[in-house]
């Protein structure tokens, strides 16, 4: 007896010694296309866990007898009992219904197989890749039915983004950006917006974007929702789209250590052709030999003595450096999951002098405090600084660049700045003014959120949630004394403005998710309440005692004290229901109820609906037998209401302002009240297609759609004797309202494949959007039609009903006057001499442009070339826009190449005006101005005085050429709008090519580091295009303050090729 107990008792102590012995297992985690990155592997019931590397292996250390659990992302979760094998090969199934899970939607999440709607899906492997410094910059080419335009191609710049086309004019157009839930407060699109007045243009935007302060490398995630079915649930913000922003979260398991690090150099790859020395003193002689410039330069006699001279273009673009840092530490238990990050990015910009910088710092936490209670908190924290250059405009360094003669230095024999070479010379020299004039912007912001999901009842949740976004800027301008001596500031001027904005929201839903059997509902239930006040100052002063010390109160000059402050408020009520049957058909219905203070009393308030469906008949019985070839087919149907209000606060009253006069100082209505305004809505109809096959290896989605906008947001147009136009300080400004439609219709195509799986693999992805808007109305307005103006006063967009917005308005160009005949014989020109007689300084000319004779006052013809021969010269929106993304990996390797661009838009050249001109011997000009047109004498034997000054004895000796003769005068206003200056903008960019390596991690584990990637990448290698300027991507203008022009290129900063080296460790 004693002996069986005995043992009993050395057995228990073995079997008790066994399941305590721990031992290291290995494995390797796949699913049909090769390894699974991120895969986590856990000793059930335990928090021992690890995750799988770059090549799907992992180790860890278990008990004997234990189970692992693996578990990804849309993959089903796998259990294995440890055994007495070392290795463990491990193949994952795809779990479509958890991954649907994951889809982010307004207030919640939604399973892929109930969107009805039209949206766009990016992870962080699609955000991967380029070198982007602004959140707006990720959209460009990678989702269909989304046009982003880079404004500039300075650092930290901004870009025009519009979701299925223009949908409105005057309100801002821009999509609504939502980031873990709260609305991001930009402070602004224009330079005025911070402070700086018209240093970077007089536009409604210009090249800083509001999005900058946002680190892109802490997303997640972005969803872009873009019918109305799917924005309804924001009601009023939602017209122009809605961008959901998921930044990234801590997982379960061991803390990881992530460092991310880039090194770049910038270089603009593109010149000009603009003369040099010689060509421009052979340019300079031609104009003495026919009598436009009466005295020679003797320094000119012989131009092949002369050198090529100062490259302006050279001289005001450099190679920029970047580096940016990024130090990011996650992790957490089952119950509370953490993520930290900080980063610091610097990066030059090509025009001299240019600069941004970013320090971040965010961190998420999330916390399962109780089975039925999770809170948690989103903080960030940015401070940005630019260091801006006013590039595009007749006063920017790019236009000052290419007009500078080439006989001027830089510098003069003692060092500093020179800009004068002979006498009458007065043009500013674009390296002083980039390098001593400042135009500064610090801001600084702190946003996030606290939130609560309280499970009340099963199934039953309450989402509680107070967000938050705090800004300050400041903005700094000071020009300096200079003197070039033939371009003297005899005084400097410093200004400083303060802004600071506070915004806080509020928000409470409930959800309920229940299934029944075959039948599924989900129903949402919130309300929604914000505010935002802003308040701004500024003080200017002139002649500083010294520029060293930026002080406006140290300067005797007249201060100049301002003050300003405003708020905004809306309050929400919502509701959504979802409704799905056994998988196969599916219904949405969308509820909002919105009252915004920017409209008066009696229209506050607006309710938008929303309603879709879809039928996944890829799930019907009778497809069963298809599914090897269709794996997924889905149609989906969805029609909404949202609507606009972003006019800015108070806009439905009258505003005081300031009027001095002889008595003193006077106050006056700013403007003429309209307490009728009320919101802008908009309807918008989305059918779509979603087709998989072979096992979702190609997926192609189709959406067509009708939208359409009433009641547009825009100021009335009255003509300038209602006192409506004129100087600032005296004009009555016109009342906004609600005076027109819009309508955008399109398709856009997005085909997903997966051509080769294994060891080679290559994904692909190609998406190509067409869309098509017009001008369907205008009420309240002097005019059937809309203009957008160039740098001053010039018409250049004129957007007529029954057309698209934004059209270029000009004349035709039909050549040039070959001689007298073909003045006689031709239309008769704007400056034809009533009297017979031709003089080349005061009336039209041979070598003159030829303009069509178009219309008239009876809107036929009529032999007369004046204002109604203006017409259609072409849009500046593209037919279609497109982007291709090819990714190859092999081993250790991976290839990405990303094209993208647009066909069909046109690009108005406004900077070659004056670069081709020819009025004035100041100006340096393209060496395209070699084929205008050449004047010679008909008979070299006659007599009479100079030959040129006989309209009878001269002719053009290349009469197939459309460039002008050389004018001073140019009576003829040869630079008028006109075709000669629209341009084909289609482009097709090499936009990113990137080349990683992850080392194999049998290396690399025994120094502790789970992960090290490499990589090299090449931003804007190439662009194909027929446009003549530097870039064809233009986008809104800088310069018109009516917001109306678009695609007009006056001088824009061009967008740089950048070469660039990175480095990815994870401990």
């Amino acid at each position: 007896m004693k002996s069986k107990l005995f043992t009993c008792f050395v057995a228990l102590l073995a079997s008790l010694a066994a399941m305590g012995q721990t031992r290291s297992v290995s494995g390797t985690v796949v699913d049909n296309l090769g390894p699974v990155t991120g895969a986590s592997v856990i000793e059930k019931g335990t928090r021992n866990g690890t995750i799988t590397d770059l090549d799907g292996n992992f180790t860890i250390k278990v008990r004997e007898g234990s189970v692992l659990e693996i578990s990804s992302i849309g993959y089903k979760t796998v259990e294995v009992k440890v055994d007495e094998r070392g290795h463990y090969a491990i193949s994952l199934e795809e779990d479509k219904l958890f991954l649907d899970e994951v889809v982010v939607v307004g207030y919640g999440t939604m399973k892929k197989s109930d969107l009805s709607g039209a949206s766009v899906s990016l992870k962080e492997a699609d955000l991967k890749g380029s070198v982007i410094s602004s959140l707006d910059q990720t959209l460009q080419g990678r989702a269909a039915g989304v046009q982003a335009v880079q404004t500039s191609g300075a650092p930290g710049s901004s870009s025009s983004i519009r979701v299925r086309g223009q949908a409105t004019i005057n309100a801002n157009a821009e999509p609504l950006y939502v980031i873990d839930g709260v609305i991001v407060q930009g402070g602004g699109n224009s330079g005025a917006d911070f402070g700086l007045g018209d240093a970077l243009g007089n536009g409604k935007v210009s090249t800083i974007s509001p999005l900058s302060t946002i680190n892109p490398a802490d997303i997640g995630s972005m969803e872009i929702l873009k019918d109305a079915s799917a924005t309804a649930i924001y009601g009023a913000q939602g017209a122009n789209g809605v961008v959901l922003i998921t930044t990234k979260r801590g997982k379960a398991g061991d803390a990881k250590i992530n460092y991310d690090g880039m090194f770049a150099l910038s270089r603009q790859t593109k010149r000009l052709e603009m003369m040099n020395l010689r060509e421009y003193a052979e340019y300079y002689n031609d104009l003495v030999s026919v009598g436009e410039i009466g005295d020679s330069n003797p320094y000119y006699t012989d131009p092949s003595l002369l050198g090529t001279g100062t490259n302006w273009q050279d001289a005001i673009f450099r190679t920029a450096l970047q580096h940016q840092h990024q130090v990011s530490v996650s992790g957490g238990s089952e119950k509370v999951q953490y993520y930290v990050s900080g980063s610091y990015m610097d990066q030059e910009g090509t025009i001299i002098g240019s600069n941004f910088n970013r320090f971040s710092l965010r961190s998420n936490l999330d916390a399962q405090v109780k089975s039925w209670l999770k809170m948690g908190i989103n903080l960030s924290y940015s401070n940005t600084n630019d260091d801006l250059k006013l590039a595009d405009s007749e006063q920017g360094l790019i236009r000052y660049s290419l007009t500078s003669l080439p006989d001027i230095p830089i510098y003069d024999v003692d060092g500093n700045y020179s800009s004068t070479v002979r006498e009458g010379y007065t043009n500013p020299n674009p390296i002083a003014l980039a390098m001593e004039d400042d135009i500064l912007l610090n801001r600084q912001k702190i946003n996030g959120n606290i939130f609560a999901d309280i499970t009340l009842l099963k199934n039953l949740v309450w989402r509680s949630e107070i967000g938050f976004d705090i800004g300050n800027s400041k903005g700094e301008r000071y020009k300096p004394k200079i003197n070039l001596g033939g371009w003297v500031r005899d005084t400097n001027e410093s200004n400083i403005s303060y802004n600071k904005n506070i915004f806080w929201q509020l928000k409470n839903y409930l959800t309920y998710s229940n299934t029944f059997g075959k039948h599924n509902i989900t129903a949402m239930l919130g309300q929604e309440c914000w505010e935002s006040r802003w308040e701004n100052s500024s003080i200017f002063n002139s002649k500083l005692p010294s520029d060293e010390v930026h002080n406006p109160a140290l300067g005797t000059g007249k201060p100049t004290i301002s003050h300003g402050f405003g708020s905004a408020a809306m309050s929400s009520f919502f509701t959504r229901e979802t409704y799905n049957y056994d998988n196969r058909y599916y219904l949405t219905y969308t509820y909002r109820y919105d009252g915004s203070s920017n409209f008066g009393p009696e229209n506050r308030w607006a309710g938008f609906h929303s309603v879709a469906a879809s039928w996944r008949f890829s799930n019907e019985k009778w497809m069963q037998g298809a599914k090897s070839v269709l794996s997924n087919g889905k149609l989906r149907l969805g029609w909404g209401q949202t609507g606009n209000a972003n006019i800015g606060g108070y806009a439905w009253g009258s505003a005081i302002s300031r009027m001095p006069s002889a008595l003193g100082m006077g106050y006056r209505p700013a403007n003429i009240a309209n307490t009728a305004i009320r919101w802008e809505s908009q309807e918008q109809a989305n059918l779509g297609l979603d087709l998989g096959f072979f096992e979702d290896r190609l997926n192609l989605t189709i959406d067509a759609y009708y939208k359409i906008s009433d009641d547009m947001l825009m100021s009335m147009q009255l003509p300038s004797y209602m006192g409506t136009q004129g100087n600032g300080s005296s004009a009555l400004a016109a009342p906004k309202g609600n005076y027109g439609s819009i309508e955008n219709k399109g398709i856009e195509f997005t085909l997903d494949t997966h051509p080769l799986v294994g060891k080679f693999q290559w994904d692909s992805n190609f998406q190509i959007s067409f869309n098509r808007n017009k001008l369907l109305s205008l009420s309240g307005t002097e005019n059937a039609n809309l203009i957008g103006y160039g740098q001053w006063s010039d018409v250049v967009c004129v957007s007529e009903i029954g057309k698209g917005l934004y059209n270029f308005y000009g004349y035709e160009v039909e050549g040039v006057y070959k001689d007298y005949e073909d003045i006689l014989n031709s239309p008769r020109a704007e400056k034809y001499p009533e009297d017979g007689v031709f003089n080349r300084s005061n009336t039209v000319w041979v070598g003159d442009l030829k303009y069509k004779d178009l219309s008239g006052p009876e809107g036929v013809p009529d032999g007369k070339i004046d204002t109604y021969d203006r017409t259609d010269l072409g849009s500046p929106l593209p037919i279609f826009t497109f982007g291709w993304t090819n990714t190859f990996r092999y081993g250790n390797f991976d290839l990405s190449i990303f094209l993208n661009g647009s066909y069909g838009n046109k690009v108005l050249n406004y900077n070659a005006i004056s670069l081709s001109h020819m009025n004035t011997p100041w100006n340096n000009q393209l060496k395209s101005v070699g084929n205008r047109a050449q004047l010679v004498p008909i008979d070299a034997e006659k007599s009479t005085g100079n030959w040129y000054d006989d309209i009878t004895n001269v002719r053009v000796a290349n009469p197939d050429t459309k460039t002008p003769r050389a004018s001073i005068a140019d009576p003829n206003d040869n630079d008028r709008i006109s075709s000669r200056y629209v341009e084909d903008g289609s482009y097709l960019r090499i936009k990113n090519i990137t080349l990683g390596y992850n080392f194999p991690s049998n290396w690399i584990k025994k120094a502790g580091i789970e992960n090290i990637r490499i990589y090299a990448n090449i931003q804007n290698l190439y662009t194909f295009t027929k446009y003549s300027g530097y870039d064809p991507e233009v986008g809104a203008s800088t310069q018109d303050s009516s917001g109306l022009t678009y695609g007009l290129d006056n001088g824009r900063y061009p967008s740089p090729t950048m070469y660039s080296f990175g480095l990815n460790i994870t401990f």
